[in-house]
């Protein structure tokens, strides 16, 4: 497609047909690079004590979210021809349920297989009591988006074409399917290449995942929006926006964006905050928690020199 032009009613009749879509050249290559740029700020050190960084939750990939980089990262992720795309194919209005910026190293081995979002009775807090209905089940209820911040071929995203129209009867895991029905589902599997600002679009329904093993990089920007009509306005986590960005979004990019939303995970318990499990978690938070005792040590000599 021409660099801006979108033709809303292919885009559509894809989705619904094969359940997934790439577009080419949405997206200048000038604004990708800015987004590069503020990302490898982040990228290169973790967060500690409040210094940004990016979030380790496990060894085979770095987390950051997206909405910390500011600028034109919110164009890519509120972009409002991808909004009225995600809206015609839901029959309903959206909001940002999740995003994440997330470098996948190449480790060689399989550590996110193929997987579904969606099954009945899903639901993303453990608290709720009542989970997705088969009627709910029947609709668009959630389109995810990958958009590429590096030309991916090895590690790319990929969907097993059409399977959101078997809704998952065996639930979001593939290994709870016999071996028949595994290889049905994965011969049907379709490696999304894509180049540095690609977009492809994809029904939370269908079966997806990584190209794994890969012994490659992915650097990638994870996209979810969930369908208002049937999950209400409402989001996995809220989103940490810069006062400095709200104020450069439309009406509809800041109710797409989650404001005034309800939300199913809570901030400290949501996907960055898994570290606080890990072994090295309380030796850390021990070391840091100390980190300045030698500056506080001089001022209470200091103190104590200046009575006497």
């Amino acid at each position: 497609m021409a660099t801006g032009d979108v033709e809303v009613s292919s885009i559509v009749a894809c989705l619904k047909k094969r359940g997934f879509c790439v577009l080419r050249n949405l997206f200048t290559a000038d604004v990708i690079d800015s987004v590069n740029a503020r990302a490898d700020q982040y990228l290169g050190k973790p967060a500690i004590a409040g210094a940004p960084g990016y979030w380790q939750v496990d060894h085979p990939k770095k987390l950051v979210h997206p909405f910390t980089l500011g600028g034109p990262t919110l164009d890519l992720m509120l972009d409002d021809r991808v909004i009225n795309i995600v809206e015609e194919v839901m029959d309903s209005e959206c909001v940002l349920a999740e995003c994440m910026l997330k470098l996948d190293k190449g480790v060689g081995y399989t550590y996110f297989p193929m997987h579904s979002d969606f099954s009945i009775g899903w639901a993303k807090s453990p608290a709720a009591s009542d989970g997705l209905t088969l009627d709910q089940l029947k609709k668009v209820v959630g389109i995810g988006a990958v958009i590429y911040l590096a030309e991916t071929n090895t590690g790319a995203f990929s969907y097993c074409d059409s399977t959101h129209k078997l809704l998952s009867p065996k639930g979001q895991n593939l290994n709870a399917y016999s071996e028949e029905e595994r290889q049905l589902i994965l011969a049907r599997k379709v490696r999304c290449d894509g180049l540095k600002g690609d977009l492809v679009l994809f029904d939370d329904r269908g079966f997806h995942g990584p190209d794994q093993p890969s012994n490659i990089e992915r650097l990638v920007i994870l996209l979810d929006y969930f369908n208002v009509g049937e999950l209400g306005h409402t989001q996995v986590s809220p989103m940490p926006i810069w006062s400095s960005d709200i104020a450069n979004l439309s009406e509809i990019q800041l109710r797409v964006a989650g404001v005034g939303a309800n939300f199913m995970v809570a901030p400290n318990k949501y996907t960055h905050t898994r570290f606080q499990n890990n072994l090295w978690y309380r030796p850390l938070a021990w070391l840091v928690s100390r980190a300045y005792f030698w500056q506080h040590f001089k001022f209470i000599i200091k103190r104590l020199l200046g009575r006497t």
